[in-house]
């Protein structure tokens, strides 16, 4: 998780449009959700998935920008996140809009199926939390693979997913190679890829990626969120987060 110029409330933070409590998530709001959320293409999508959507975080983000007609559902195992994210929902500009259920993707069903679906999902692996401080625990154990691991994800992602639908989410840079490759074996295609440096010198260190069902040449591109001065946010950070932060 990474800072951001988003304003500091008592319990959460206060974006362009809209705020987000987070007191009750494992998960709190960070860059990596920010990122997603400002990449994805909301561009006709009607009936909207949010994975794991934690204090609602993504799912408000897209609300902000879609047709009023458009539904976005985010779902999520916890219980405390579900109870934040209808509030945060509800306190947004968008409430008629949004919905959200406490239930596990792998039993979640649906009569209509999705023509978006996002998700920011766990990655770090179940030992993971063994050296942690107590005080970090229950966000280490919000984003391990033990609950939801990556297989499971991408079945449940091409079951739900339309035929013409997109499927966006963000990684680590260690997990993607292997993530692809499964996602081919269930008929997702990475058509976009936005690699993530936190500074031009530094490594990529997350992958935001897009998903289809139909077979595409990957088009790769590259950002670094610092610029030269390393506490000085990049042109194409701030231009790829201005509709949500306050100061861009």
């Amino acid at each position: 998780m990474f800072g951001g110029s988003f304003k500091l409330r008592m319990y959460g933070f206060q974006f362009k449009q809209f705020a987000i409590e987070h007191a009750k998530c494992a998960m709190k709001v960070g860059t990596d959700s920010i990122m997603l959320g400002s990449w994805v293409n909301v561009a006709n999508a009607k009936n909207i998935l949010d994975i794991g959507t934690g204090s609602g975080l993504l799912a408000i983000m897209l609300a902000q920008n879609v047709q009023p007609d458009c539904k976005i559902t985010g779902i999520d195992l916890d219980v405390s996140a579900i109870v934040q994210a209808v509030s945060n929902g509800a306190q947004s500009p968008w409430a008629e809009q949004l919905f959200f259920e406490q239930v596990a993707l792998q039993i979640f069903q649906v009569n209509t199926p999705f023509d978006l679906i996002v998700s920011n999902p766990p990655y770090f692996p179940v030992n993971h939390a063994s050296n942690a401080k107590n005080s970090d625990i229950k966000r280490i154990k919000a984003r391990q693979i033990s609950g939801l691991n990556h297989a499971e994800l991408l079945e449940r992602v091409a079951t739900l997913l339309t035929e013409a639908g997109r499927f966006y989410c963000v990684l680590p840079d260690d997990a993607v190679a292997k993530f692809i490759v499964f996602a081919e074996s269930v008929g997702l295609y990475c058509k976009e890829q936005l690699k993530v440096k936190a500074n031009p010198e530094g490594k990529v260190i997350r992958h935001l990626l897009l998903f289809s069902k139909q077979k595409s040449q990957m088009l790769i591109s590259h950002m670094c969120i610092y610029g030269e001065q390393k506490e000085k946010y990049s042109t194409e950070y701030r231009k790829l987060c201005r509709e949500y932060y306050l100061n861009f």
